[in-house]
């Protein structure tokens, strides 16, 4: 895992992928990654997409957080 770029991992607490998430964030850092994982309490597999038939709020927290992690490592990148 190491030379992996920056990565955000945004798992649920009802996500069946819960304990693997937080166990990749481990590898990831272990390798000397920078990782951000977010718990989002109550949410389900891929809440990030929200819901058609209802608004999420968590969906468009999770999504704010998503652009401010990009924003932040893209613009570090060299050009």
């Amino acid at each position: 895992m190491r030379g992996l770029p920056p990565t955000l991992l945004q798992v649920g607490t009802q996500e069946v992928l819960l304990a693997d998430t937080m166990r990749l964030a481990d590898r990831l850092r272990a390798a000397g990654v920078p990782v951000q994982a977010e718990i989002w309490p109550g949410m389900w597999h891929a809440f990030t997409l929200g819901s058609p038939s209802l608004p999420v709020p968590e969906s468009v927290q999770a999504t704010r957080h998503i652009e401010d992690f990009a924003r932040r490592y893209l613009g570090q990148q060299e050009h």
